[in-house]
């Protein structure tokens, strides 16, 4: 590929939160709680990649950053958890958080500094619950959950590509497509543009309607959701899918949704994972057409060439090792 991309996976995600329950009479008890990350970059980049861990909703403007690893070395914590939060290896960047009380979802984020695009930042996110006894969370199972299907996209310019989500909450929850992120001049890349989305139902009630549908304009007439609910009443595919493909519409999109109002739910419990849509146009193939006598580069590697006589094409061959041919 063209792209080095960046795939992040948290394995603790099937159980959809982290407890940790509060037991001071136990003298073996730590109020120490760990959250593992996985990531993969491929092509892998010569720098190490930086590593982030937010606290907050997705695409929340209240989501902050508790710890930075830059790919440069430098490391910043927010105050609110100075001497509380560390990242012992950045190759499997587990968060280690202590003296940590409430509930609330943590993302692990990783940047390939080498690809500054959406397709070299990925993240996934956790739920955290410290139980203090109480018998349910705070929104008991109104939290949010999604779950992409991650295998790249490949489609062909004017095509059509479909991208799989399953998705908890409910055929009453809010749904949103989101696509980025990209970065602002100050250097943040937090900006998600929105593809398409539908309005939470707020009652369990079959007079309201599936709630309303809105589509960027850039995606007006090819953006849709196929709404398909799933075995249970809480799981549903709001899969997306985009016809007539044009090569700005590569790039990451996320899927996101929050459980429905009536679940005592809020924005803090917005789940999202990604997938990558890339364009699979064939390339171009050696010609002699109209051209003179010569060496020529192929289009559609630069580290092999072929050759023109009386029209007749020879190769394409291999560079030596290590090299690219260089057409004038």
């Amino acid at each position: 590929d063209a792209v080095s991309i960046t795939n992040v996976t948290v394995p603790d995600r099937s159980a959809s939160y982290i407890m940790l329950w509060h037991r001071p009479d136990d003298p073996t008890w730590e109020n120490r709680v760990e959250f593992r990350c996985e990531y993969n970059i491929s092509p892998a980049p010569a720098t190490p990649p930086t590593i982030t861990w937010l606290m907050g909703s997705f695409t929340n403007a209240a989501r902050h950053v508790i710890y930075k690893w830059s790919s440069s070395g430098e490391v910043y914590v927010h105050p609110d958890y100075t001497g509380r939060v560390s990242v012992e290896s950045r190759t499997h960047p587990t968060l280690i958080l202590v003296n940590q009380g409430g509930w609330g979802r943590y993302w692990c984020r990783v940047t390939n500094e080498e690809q500054s695009d959406e397709f070299g930042t990925d993240e996934e996110s956790l739920l955290f619950y410290y139980n203090t006894g109480a018998y349910n969370p705070p929104r008991g199972s109104g939290y949010s959950f999604v779950e992409v299907d991650k295998t790249p996209v490949r489609v062909k310019a004017g095509g059509t590509a479909r991208l799989n989500c399953e998705g908890s909450g409910g055929p009453l929850a809010s749904i949103v497509w989101f696509k980025g992120p990209s970065c602002t001049q100050d250097g943040k890349c937090n900006v998600y543009e929105m593809v398409i989305n539908k309005t939470a139902v707020p009652q369990p009630h079959p007079i309201l309607g599936p709630g309303t549908v809105n589509v960027s304009p850039k995606y007006a007439g090819r953006a849709s959701l196929d709404f398909n609910d799933g075995g249970y009443y809480n799981y549903y595919y709001p899969d997306l899918t985009i016809t007539d493909i044009r090569p700005t519409d590569v790039g990451r999109y996320w899927c996101t949704d929050d459980a429905p109002l009536w679940y005592q739910n809020d924005l803090r419990s917005r789940d999202s994972q990604s997938v990558v849509v890339l364009l699979d146009d064939e390339a171009p193939t050696p010609s002699c057409d109209g051209k003179a006598d010569g060496m020529y580069q192929d289009p559609g590697d630069c580290s092999r060439y072929y050759s023109c006589s009386g029209g007749w094409l020879y190769g394409p061959a291999p560079c030596l090792t290590g090299l690219f041919f260089n057409e004038p």
